[in-house]
């Protein structure tokens, strides 16, 4: 019964793939994309999203790192996580935060990233939304944004996972990715 539930559940909500990237998994069984339409709003690789559990009053924030199909149908998303002062709040002793800022995840370890599911509610982590988060990061690789107020969010600084500590700069290949 639940699974049917869920069907109809589904059926609800207006869904559309986008562009495909190609074919992936241990079995070449998944199919990879670079975007998909949830209710009428495109989502694109590399898009910051708002994400809401029944945990949290405010919805977590996140980058599209990853959108696929497994060969059951069913839809998965992976984010890579941006992390709120207050998250992080004992590992900034001394730092000082602008009132929107964030910090992209980094490094190895739990919280850099997870999957969840797309267009069916469940207790896991649901899109919401997109989001405006900005790179205001003084690097030369940086083409320096002109409006930063118009921004829900800014980051130029990373929260390492695994050393778990605020970290200046990060590997150029996941510089690339955030751009």
């Amino acid at each position: 019964m639940a699974a049917s539930m869920v069907e109809d559940e589904e059926e609800e909500y207006e869904f559309a793939w986008g562009k495909k990237r190609g074919m992936g998994g241990k079995k070449r069984d998944v199919q990879f994309y670079e975007s998909f339409t949830f209710e009428g709003v495109l989502y694109t690789l590399n898009d910051a999203v708002c994400l809401q559990n029944e945990s949290s009053e405010v919805p977590h924030i996140g980058k599209l790192i990853k959108i696929w199909e497994n060969r059951d149908k069913s839809r998965k998303v992976k984010v890579q996580w941006f992390f709120r002062p207050g998250e992080i709040r004992k590992y900034l002793e001394g730092i000082q935060t602008k009132e929107n800022e964030l910090f992209l995840a980094c490094g190895d370890g739990k919280g850099f990233a997870n999957v969840n599911p797309l267009a069916v509610p469940s207790f896991w982590e649901s899109i919401v939304g997109k989001c405006n988060v900005l790179c205001i990061s003084k690097s030369i690789e940086n083409p320096h944004p002109s409006d930063e107020a118009k921004a829900d969010f800014v980051f130029y600084r990373y929260f390492d996972v695994g050393q778990r500590k605020v970290v200046d700069q990060i590997d150029n290949k996941v510089v690339d990715s955030i751009r």
